[in-house]
């Protein structure tokens, strides 16, 4: 009858024992345990031919006195073949010896002979399962930790990472296998820490040596060195921290050791190729920068001479000319700038900035600017704003003149009938925040849709044709599209040809509730009032300028303003001139023979002393590039101008740093300041006659003394020195009288008769004013004379 509390298992069983009296006890045993089993009966042990059978056994029943070999000499033999099977010993008694030594020996348990029955051996069956069980279980373990090794093995092998510990109580070191192949050391050496130390670069050591005292001060350590290997140079990257025992004494410290060779390697190369393509792009910004220099110099003549040819008696044909020049030369400058402003771009030296400013003013200003075009050709440039556009917004109101320019432009160049409109919305994002939206629709010969990605491009447009008939470098569009990117804005275009275009904007911008108190800055230029510019009159401005066309230019516009002009080549004229008189703002051009202008504007601010090296410093620069408007700043100049300049922006400039001076207060307005052409020379004509030998020497005489003068009357009037100041008029007197000039004869008068006065003395105000006539007038006589007296040589 079957044990009912039995497991209902069918095990594979194997006795060994040359008893039959035990065998069949043992099967009466099994039979009563409730298990169902097949049993393998063998009566000794060499009767067993092949061992490795017994591993299909799940229990196998030994006797410990077997004949030919006893019991304990063949579970011996069977453990040392790898078998695991258990194996239950049975013993005629149950020595405590015995059983210990079989247990030693690779026995699972053991019964005793005359205790074998039902319920013995159902235990002892339970046991080996749970047996067999746990030792599945571990074995099932340690294949899984083995497979865990491998992967482990194979991850540090492709990361060429290893880990190592050090053990502190055994000054050892546990080093993994992958720690072995990046050193290409025997892994049956084992590692110390002087073995590493010697292997690290001698630059390196003290470095590692540092980390290893942290560590063993339970601190972490994070680090890149260079090891040398039997291959060469590694880089590896060791990274450690410390374990502590309970009572905060160092037990281990475990760490990480990466072979990082193939990563510096490849850092390396993308430095040096950042390195060579910072270079390129230096060589390029050096290049285009020099071109620009050598380009706008030039212009720079060749538009000044020409606003000032415009202000002279010109017949019809010479003013076609004249249109001709200029307006070759602003072309010619937009193509330029066209190029540098897409340079700066890709260079990403372009910087947004954000201000508030009116932007019914900034697009009111870039209309009236460019609507003489669209009426030179007969067609409408209009504008509208919505409703709901704020006045006051904060963004960069450079960059929207020249997005909106640009687009306005284009339409103005490729419509010849109808009109091109500017239309401005706005769409309320959140509280503060908008998007305007600026369309620009024209009605000219529109764009075919497979051009329409193309046509953002640089250098394109969209045909040959159009370039041909209307000119221009293809740049527009996508310096638009960039500058439009660069604020997190967009442009789309809707177009057909032959049925003109739109060009929609959108820019994220700020509104801004509170009104800008300062006057808007329109794009287009305003000129200085009259009454301002008579600030620039007796002005003394030096001119530092290598370029002879360029230095001749400065003087007439400056002269033109009422301004005395010196004029010197190079920075270390400059200094010179500086250490003797006193200027009131230095025109400085940056590159220079001899001495370039920043080396000249350090110099002056660190060398020399107040007031000398306080002087105002406005650079005249040809080149376009950002960084070259710090470097001036970064110099110690106030402010910079562009060329080509215009008259109007470089008085705006001067009027920032000439302050009011008694001095320069005339009871004259400007254009009566130099009426040199209505001066009479008749009588230094008479005088000359047709010598023009002596005419030279005289205009040199009179270049010679009008300037030493004018110097002497503004330092005896700043010293107060009356009776040197009454000489000085006596010599010009003598000097100019020749040419009878009612003017100064009566200023002459005046002066004279104030300075007899003693009782009051006379008031400095009306002395600084006549003085000031005085260099007025001899100023414009010496010019007449300078331009009027050759007219027959």
């Amino acid at each position: 009858m079957k044990n009912p509390d039995a497991p209902q298992h069918f095990v594979k069983l194997l006795v060994v024992d040359d008893d039959e009296v035990d065998k069949r006890l043992l099967k009466r045993a099994l039979r009563a345990s409730g298990f169902e089993y097949e049993l393998t009966e063998y009566s000794d042990a060499l009767s067993i031919s092949d061992i490795s059978l017994l591993n299909s056994f799940d229990c196998i029943f030994l006797d410990y006195l077997l004949p030919g070999d006893n019991g304990l000499r063949f579970l011996r033999k069977i453990r040392d073949a790898g078998i695991v099977t258990p194996i239950v010993m049975i013993t005629s008694q149950g020595n405590e010896s015995i059983a210990v030594e079989l247990m030693k020996a690779g026995a699972s348990d053991y019964i005793v002979k005359n205790e074998i029955n039902g319920q013995s051996i159902s235990q002892v069956l339970r046991n080996m399962f749970r047996l067999n069980s746990m030792m599945r279980e571990r074995e099932e373990a340690y294949c899984a930790l083995r497979v865990s090794e491998a992967r482990l093995a194979e991850a540090q092998e492709i990361a060429k990472v290893g880990n190592w510990e050090f053990h502190a109580e055994s000054n050892s070191f546990y080093v993994s296998h992958e720690i072995y192949n990046i050193l290409e050391l025997d892994p049956q050496k084992p590692v110390t820490f002087e073995m590493f130390l010697a292997m690290v670069h001698p630059d390196e050591r003290a470095k590692v040596h540092t980390a290893w005292m942290d560590a063993l001060e339970g601190k972490r350590y994070n680090i890149d060195i260079r090891i040398n290997t039997p291959s060469g140079i590694k880089f590896a990257h060791s990274q450690g921290r410390s374990i502590l025992d309970p009572l905060g004494r160092l037990e281990k410290i475990v760490g990480t050791f990466q072979d990082i060779t193939d990563r510096k390697l490849t850092e390396q190369e993308m430095m040096r190729a950042r390195v060579l393509a910072e270079n390129s792009m230096k060589v390029k910004e050096i290049f285009l920068a020099n071109m620009s220099h050598e380009i706008r110099t030039p212009m720079n003549a060749i538009l000044g001479f020409t606003r000032l040819l415009y202000e002279t008696p010109l017949t019809t044909e010479q003013k076609s000319y004249i249109d001709a020049i200029h307006f070759s030369g602003e072309n010619l400058l937009v193509i330029i700038n066209d190029i540098l402003d897409l340079s700066k771009i890709q260079s990403g030296k372009t910087i947004i900035e954000k201000s508030e400013f009116n932007i019914r003013d900034l697009v009111n200003g870039i209309v009236s600017v460019l609507r003489p075009k669209a009426l030179e050709k007969g067609i409408r440039l209009t504008y509208n704003f919505h409703q709901q556009v704020p006045t006051t917004i904060k963004g960069d109101p450079v960059r929207l003149n020249q997005i909106l320019t640009n687009l306005l432009s284009n339409g103005i160049k490729f419509t010849e009938k109808g009109g091109v409109t500017l239309e401005i919305n706005s769409n309320a994002a959140k509280k503060q925040d908008c998007v305007l939206e600026f369309k620009v629709r024209d009605t000219g010969i529109g764009i075919p849709a497979d051009k329409h990605a193309a046509i953002f491009d640089s250098f394109v447009q969209a045909s040959s044709d159009t370039t041909k008939k209307y000119g221009g470098t293809g740049l527009g569009l996508a310096i638009v599209k960039n500058l439009v990117e660069l604020q997190d804005g967009k442009i789309s275009l809707s177009s057909s040809e032959g049925g003109g275009s739109t060009f929609t904007v959108h820019l994220p911008c700020e509104e801004v509730t509170q009104e800008i108190t300062q006057p808007s800055q329109s794009p287009g230029r305003t000129s200085p009032a009259p009454e301002s510019i008579d600030q620039l009159i007796g002005a003394a401005i030096l001119v530092v300028e290598d370029n002879p066309l360029n230095q001749m230019l400065a003087r007439k516009v400056l002269q033109k303003a009422g301004c005395n002009v010196d004029i010197v080549s190079n920075g270390l004229l400059a200094l010179e001139r500086v250490k003797t008189k006193r200027y009131e703002v230095i025109l400085m051009d940056i590159q220079m023979p001899e001495m370039d202008g920043f080396e000249t504007t350090r110099h002056i601010r660190t060398q020399l002393q107040p007031p000398v090296s306080e002087v105002p410093i406005i650079a005249m620069t040809a080149h376009a590039f950002g960084s070259d408007v710090a470097k001036c700043l970064a110099a110690g100049m106030n402010d910079y101008i562009s060329k080509p300049f215009q008259a109007d922006d470089l008085y705006q400039k001067l009027l920032k740093f000439v302050q009011p001076s008694p001095l320069r207060v005339i009871p004259f307005k400007q254009a009566e300041t130099f009426p040199h052409h209505k001066i009479d020379l008749t009588a230094l004509h008479e005088l000359a006659g047709e010598n023009n030998v002596f005419i030279d020497a005289l205009v040199l005489e009179y270049n010679r003394q009008t300037p030493a003068f004018v110097e002497k009357l503004k330092t005896y009037t700043k010293s107060q020195n009356f009776e040197a100041i009454r000489f000085i008029c006596h010599q010009i007197r003598n000097s100019y009288g020749i040419l009878k000039m009612a003017e100064l004869d009566k200023a002459l008068d005046k002066i004279s008769k104030l300075l007899k006065m003693t009782d009051p003395g006379p008031e400095m105000t009306d002395v600084t004013k006549l003085v000031n006539t005085i260099i007025i007038l001899i100023s414009a006589i010496n010019e007449a004379v300078t331009h009027g007296l050759r007219r027959t040589g």
